[in-house]
């Protein structure tokens, strides 16, 4: 078997320096190709604002709220408060929630609620944003983001409802007690002040 003789100026490929070298260019690359991708999505996001815009899908003022919202994509993700938009924007906060729903309507937005425990209680903690150039993914979360809007309005319509049932329901048993005639438990027995009891919507403690 013929042994293979490196030359002596020729670098080893896999040495340790080498392989090194590789990863932190390897590194280099993937940040580059996430940053080429981030800055994809935000001038397609801007392309698609401009054809929404004069097409008159979204006001002047959303067009503004949703860009300054895009000018906050990072590396780490898209994740800037009410108040930072409108800061940026030069708007208030009521026109970037108008604006958010919009977007959330149309699907150029995707947004997921995040949970944080806060001195022991689960409070709601910042949005995620995702911005979707896809017009398949825009349905998809259009379609989602409708969904989601049926189910709130249906859990409102509920509580509401049996709000409404508790307070009928007291209403009537105040109702009942003061309307009653007056009796004396003296001449009556225990089955009868029972009776009397139920009729005034009283049930006693258990």
């Amino acid at each position: 078997m013929q042994k293979v003789v490196e030359h002596p100026l020729r670098p080893k490929l896999y040495s340790k320096d080498n392989r090194s070298r590789f990863q932190a260019l390897d590194q280099q690359e993937r940040g580059s190709l996430a940053f080429f991708e981030r800055l994809l999505v935000v001038t397609s996001f801007a392309s698609t604002l401009w054809t929404l815009t004069q097409s008159r899908q979204i006001t002047g003022k959303t067009h503004l709220v949703l860009q300054a919202l895009a000018s906050f994509q990072g590396h780490r993700g898209l994740f800037p408060s009410h108040e930072s938009i409108a800061s940026r924007a030069g708007c208030s906060t009521r026109t970037v929630i108008r604006a958010l729903e919009t977007a959330y309507r149309l699907g150029i937005v995707e947004r997921t609620r995040q949970r944080q425990r806060v001195s022991g209680r689960i409070c709601n903690g910042v949005n995620r944003y995702r911005l979707i150039i896809k017009p398949l993914e825009q349905a998809r979360a259009a379609a989602a983001h409708y969904t989601q809007q049926l189910k709130d309005a249906l859990a409102r319509r509920k509580q509401a409802f049996f709000s409404k049932c508790q307070n009928d329901s007291e209403l009537n048993s105040q109702s009942n007690f003061f309307n009653a005639e007056p009796v004396s438990a003296a001449g009556m027995s225990h089955n009868d002040l029972i009776r009397w009891c139920e009729s005034i919507g009283y049930r006693g403690s258990t």
